[in-house]
Formats: structure tokens, sequence, C-alpha cells
């Protein structure tokens, strides 16, 4: 599996053991990008889409068009922290299923059901009560609280 991941170029694992806090904090502070758009980039850490970019930048509290660059130490750690825990949480529960998604068992997802910010827009942050915003970043449906998430 190794062996593929090198020659598609992507990213690590979302784990503990394969994806190096220290590797990734060194990449972001090289990157001018937006922090959503970074996250999406495959060859930082591999399967991070826009469904748990939103979700992940949401728990860890940075805003999605932050520069990557200007994040602290302690906000690149809670994006790593995040990374790991929403990912791990979306393949317990079998992915999200919006629209028409399903597993190799033609089952659905759940991890929608656990979504506080993707396809929200409009409902309250159950974290602060704000209103959940959408924008469009980097080409991609962005979804963020304006009050848990400032841009400063």
């Amino acid at each position: 599996m190794e062996v593929y991941f090198l020659s598609k170029k992507l990213g690590p694992e979302p784990s503990e053991q394969d994806f190096d806090l220290q590797v990734f904090q060194v990449a972001l502070a090289k990157s001018k990008k937006p922090i959503k758009s970074h996250l999406l980039d495959q060859t930082l850490v591999a399967g991070l889409g826009n469904i748990y970019v939103d979700e992940v930048l949401w728990r860890a509290q940075v805003h999605p068009a932050r520069p990557s660059q200007t994040l602290t130490a302690e906000e690149a750690t809670a994006i790593y922290d995040q990374t790991i825990a929403v990912l791990g949480q979306a393949v317990e529960k079998g992915g999200s299923t919006i629209r028409t998604y399903t597993n190799a068992f033609g089952e659905d997802g759940t991890m929608q059901d656990f979504h506080q910010v993707y396809d929200k827009a409009g409902q309250e942050c159950v974290r602060c009560g704000t209103i959940i915003e959408k924008i469009q970043l980097g080409g991609r449906g962005t979804h963020f609280c304006p009050q848990c998430q400032r841009r400063n």
C-alpha cells in the first residue's frame, strides 16, 4: 500500500502512526494557501475531502480562509488532532451519505448525522448559536461559523 501512495504522491494516512505532526506543521508554515485549500491537497494528507475539511476546521476553531502560514503551533496541532479524530469517526460511521453515497455493501453511512457545519448554512452553530455561513473558497462550497472560526 505504501508503494501505491508514493507512486500517486499522496500524503500519509491520517493516523497517529503515519501522520507526523512536525512534518505537517512545517508544510503549513511554508504555504500561503488558505488552510482549507491546503488540507484538500492530497499530497499533504490523504483522504480529506470537502465535507471533512469543513468539520475538521470547525472542531479546531480555525477559519477556512486563513493562510496556512499564519497558523500558530497550537492551531496546527488542533487541526492535526481533529483530522485524525474526524476521519477516524467517519470510518467508524461508514462515511457520510450525502445524496447517493453508499458503502461496498450498498449501505448508507451515518457520519452525516454528526456533521456540525457541513450543509448546515442558515442553521445555528451548536457551540455558540451563531448562524452557520456558506462561502465559496477555491471553487468549493465552504461551511463555517463566523463566531467560532474568526479569520484573525
